[in-house]
């Protein structure tokens, strides 16, 4: 989620758009605000209670001197957001935009927190969502027409290895000892799926001939639970940009096992790194990964469509995968870029 805050806001500046970042942490404890070329961050710092957090949080945001100038107020991520930047919106007189992504939706709505989403949606202006499922839902819920789904970008130029990254990349293959690598990345929660993944996956025939690379934060018991199943697995902590490019460039299979998602950065950095991608049918994944053409789906739900894809993986031979791993970098090269993200969000904003 960070990484697309960081995007969106990079690319609004680009195009002459001032964007004030308040950013809720618990690694600052005073508030602080610095100015950057169109625009401003200001940190926020979490209170052990969330109603003092919250109000001090809105008493400094209302007093910053820029409060005037602002034309819209947007909720970016978590319940804090979410909570508090409605009532900013209604104090400073300015439209609200929600930005729905993965969980402040999916499990925010089951939430006994529920009354903040419900809130924020029902008084946005405008609810910018990375998933068409998340779309149709939430128009069920709200009585505006204001949802619009708008897609994860990316530039698949900075996922192009240089010289630099080759003998790392060839230290990893080196390193997998003729196993075939599948990876997964990214913040490794249970909702990400890698429990019901790794235990399917555990009864995969030609199981030995391949090894599991999880890439990011897991939680001790988790990773004691998996390394006790009879599967090749490898863990490796969580990954900036530079150490992705090699693990993206070392491997060819990526799987994204999520229960739910939005649109994973993931699985745009698989298909800028010319990945197969093995894809729960969830969220955003299916609006980008079409069956069998560019990349494979499955119900994360049913275990025997699983081990049904990965037996059909397997048998296909290496010039097919590639075919297949082209046909999606093609899409995101052309499709999921930053400047048609950027674009979308501009020509909602100024209609």
């Amino acid at each position: 989620m960070a990484v697309s805050c960081d995007r969106l806001v990079r690319n609004f500046r680009k195009n002459g758009i001032e964007a004030h970042v308040a950013h809720f942490t618990n690694r600052k404890k005073k508030f602080h605000t610095e100015t950057a070329v169109n625009g401003s961050y200001s940190s926020i710092p979490i209170e052990n209670s969330e109603e003092f957090t919250l109000y001090l949080a809105a008493d400094f945001i209302m007093q910053l001197p820029f409060i005037k100038q602002i034309t819209h107020i947007a909720a970016f991520g978590g319940n804090l957001p979410l909570n508090v930047a409605p009532i900013l919106s209604k104090w400073a007189s300015v439209p609200l935009i929600t930005h729905i992504r993965g969980n402040d939706f999916d499990e925010g709505i089951f939430s006994k927190k529920r009354g903040n989403l419900l809130f924020a949606l029902n008084n946005s202006k405008y609810v910018f969502t990375v998933t068409n499922e998340k779309k149709e839902k939430i128009e069920r819920i709200v009585s505006h027409k204001g949802t619009h789904f708008t897609p994860n970008g990316i530039n698949t130029k900075l996922w192009k290895p240089s010289a630099s990254h080759l003998k790392g990349i060839e230290y990893l293959k080196n390193s997998f000892k003729g196993k075939k690598p599948i990876a997964i990345v990214g913040q490794l929660k249970v909702k990400k799926g890698i429990l019901n993944f790794s235990e399917t996956f555990a009864k995969f025939s030609y199981k030995e001939e391949y090894v599991i690379c999880m890439i990011g934060d897991v939680d001790e018991d988790t990773k004691q639970y998996i390394s006790q199943l009879e599967i090749n697995v490898q863990f490796y902590p969580f990954a900036n940009q530079h150490e992705l490019l090699l693990f993206y460039n070392a491997v060819n299979i990526i799987a994204i096992p999520s229960f739910y998602d939005g649109m994973p950065n993931v699985l745009l950095e698989s298909g800028a790194t010319n990945n197969v991608v093995i894809g729960a049918n969830v969220g955003g994944i299916k609006d980008v990964i079409e069956h069998n053409k560019d990349g494979f789906l499955y119900n994360p739900l049913q275990s025997n469509e699983l081990l049904d894809l990965l037996l059909k993986i397997h048998r296909i031979d290496e010039s097919k995968k590639k075919e297949i791993a082209s046909n999606l970098f093609h899409k995101i090269d052309t499709v999921y870029t930053e400047k048609n993200e950027i674009t979308n969000y501009l020509n909602f904003l100024k209609s």
